[in-house]
């Protein structure tokens, strides 16, 4: 089959798929050639009609099928993109999002020598730190046994030597230990804001990954709060990745538990995205 058949008969299936949106459609599909045949935009439009070499129409007519059915293609394809990391992903991690790379990119600039991170999923913050402070020591806990294999095949793969992960429930977990930072990016996703999520992530991201209960939505904030004052040293801090729609409420529950210098941080689309603070 010729990159022209292909590509456009992928991008007007997948414009069907995305009701008329040409240009979503298009992206996928550019996503979905760089993926299988290992080429870009500009190489399938230089040259239409090459014959494509190694093409399985049993593979491609798969993956057509499991994007149709609204699969994420980090699911697909095994493989997200976080700041400069490509990271293996599959369904029993969420999906890196962006605002989450802002709080990497804030925590990996800390000067404090130890970092303990709550719920690390793929491993994306942990891991991108690590890998730009090697002098430091990194810790993360998971209670998803499957995360845990997810996490440790990104660390095998960068070869990261400072970063020690593990199974733990955090409402259970407790150590002697004491750290300089302390970073969550936990559940907060309300049940009543299901119907507000699209399709891909219902269906397919870990649910107790999103979501938290209507009336306990702060569940995940107290507890690692409470851990975070008699975990961190002196002047340690704590960073949270929160609902846009909590950002008083959880300042004000970490201002509780004995934090200064508390405040709610803004993301890239201007909403409230993170919480800050300094143990006393």
């Amino acid at each position: 089959m010729k990159n022209s058949e292909l590509f456009y008969t992928l991008r007007d299936t997948l414009t069907e798929v995305y009701d008329g949106d040409q240009n979503a459609a298009k992206a996928v599909a550019v996503k979905v050639f760089q993926h299988l045949y290992n080429t870009s935009l500009s190489e399938i439009l230089t040259h239409l009609d090459r014959e494509i070499e190694g093409f399985s129409s049993q593979k491609f007519d798969e993956i057509l099928s499991r994007i149709k059915r609204f699969e994420p293609l980090e699911y697909i394809f095994n493989n997200a993109q976080f700041l400069d990391l490509e990271l293996f992903t599959d369904s029993s991690v969420l999906i890196p999002r962006p605002e989450t790379e802002e709080l990497a990119l804030m925590v990996s600039k800390e000067s404090g020598v130890s970092c303990f991170e709550v719920g690390f999923g793929s491993g994306c913050i942990s891991l991108y730190c690590a890998l730009k402070n090697p002098d430091k020591k990194f810790f993360g806990c998971d209670i998803s046994e499957s995360a845990l294999k997810v996490c440790k095949k990104n660390i095998e793969k960068y070869g990261v030597k400072n970063l020690d992960v593990f199974s733990a429930d955090i409402f259970k977990f407790e150590t002697s230990q004491k750290f300089d930072v302390i970073v969550s990016n936990p559940p907060y996703v309300t049940e009543g804001e299901k119907i507000l999520m699209q399709k891909n992530v219902l269906d397919y991201e870990p649910f107790t990954a999103l979501f938290v209960p209507d009336d306990d939505a702060l569940k995940f904030y107290k507890r690692i709060s409470e851990f975070a004052a008699s975990h961190l040293t002196k002047g340690g801090k704590l960073f949270f990745e929160i609902n846009e729609n909590f950002g008083k409420q959880t300042a004000q529950l970490v201002e509780s538990y004995g934090f200064n210098e508390v405040e709610v941080i803004k993301d890239f689309y201007g909403k409230d995205r993170f919480v800050k603070g300094i143990k006393k």
